[in-house]
């Protein structure tokens, strides 16, 4: 259910449900997670891209039933009520949510590839990643009022980050289907392209990112994440921190070089 592949540094993490739209399931939900946690200490992995096979990113959780066999766990436990107490369910709730967490902290580039539905848990999954690249068939809805639910753990933090706090609710409480060129001017998605060239485009972003330099990089993300949440005076002594040390990295220092030198730099990510 989940196809993984690897180019010049860029690992590709393609959800393998197309007949589905790739709505996650606890199996599928359980090796993405692995996956990204393996992305997040592989230092050959210098960028990530998040993308769906066939016509669409992702519509959500699979409420079908129809996604195979249930984990160990809830096998045992499903015909239970305490299974279902809010308590118990929360906490299966939040460990799902740390697969946007691992998108947004990782400390490399992640790009989602947005093609058709990005709906609920799927819409989540594309704002944690650093960009979101969209094709023009491109559809985003929250759907969790529709579905009579809040939102996945992180969902309001995420959309209220990336879009702004009148527009998140917006998104959440009216529930409607965002169109691309819509998305693009709300910052819902970062770029919009032709369908057809939504996979080059991607590949090219990616490419740049896994050439370029990772140390910087994520120290970008470091700084961009803390200043979220911290004052201007921590910001600014992470970022001081986080400049020195790419500063004098090899990386730092052959930019230099290759600027005095008039050529194209040799980034090697440290």
């Amino acid at each position: 259910m989940l196809l993984i592949t690897d180019e010049e540094g860029v690992r590709t993490l393609t959800l393998n449900r197309p007949e589905r739209l790739n709505t996650l399931t606890q199996a599928l939900i359980a090796d993405l997670h692995k996956a990204l946690v393996d992305c997040t200490r592989d230092p050959g992995v210098k960028a990530v891209v998040l993308a769906g096979a066939g016509r669409g990113f992702c519509a959500g959780a699979d409420l079908s039933g129809g996604g195979g066999e249930p984990d160990p766990i809830t096998a045992r436990w499903m015909n239970d009520p305490i299974f279902w107490e809010p308590e118990q369910l929360a906490a299966r709730l939040i460990e799902d949510a740390q697969i946007p967490v691992l998108l947004h902290r990782m400390p490399k580039p992640t790009i989602a590839a947005v093609r058709g539905p990005a709906a609920g848990s799927g819409l989540l999954l594309a704002a944690a990643c650093d960009l979101r690249i969209a094709s023009e068939t491109a559809v985003f809805k929250t759907a969790f009022a529709s579905a009579g639910r809040c939102g996945d753990p992180g969902g309001a933090y995420f959309l209220t980050k990336l879009v702004g706090p009148a527009r998140a609710r917006e998104l959440l409480l009216l529930d409607e289907k965002i169109p691309a060129e819509r998305a693009l001017a709300m910052g819902l998605a970062s770029r919009v392209v032709p369908d057809d060239a939504l996979d080059e485009e991607v590949r090219a972003l990616a490419l740049k990112f896994a050439r370029g330099p990772g140390l910087a990089y994520a120290g970008i993300k470091r700084n961009l994440n803390l200043a979220e949440t911290a004052s201007l005076e921590d910001t600014m002594a992470q970022e001081g921190l986080s400049n020195a040390r790419a500063s004098l990295s090899h990386d730092g220092k052959e930019a230099g070089r290759a600027f005095m030198e008039k050529r194209s730099p040799n980034f090697r990510g440290y």
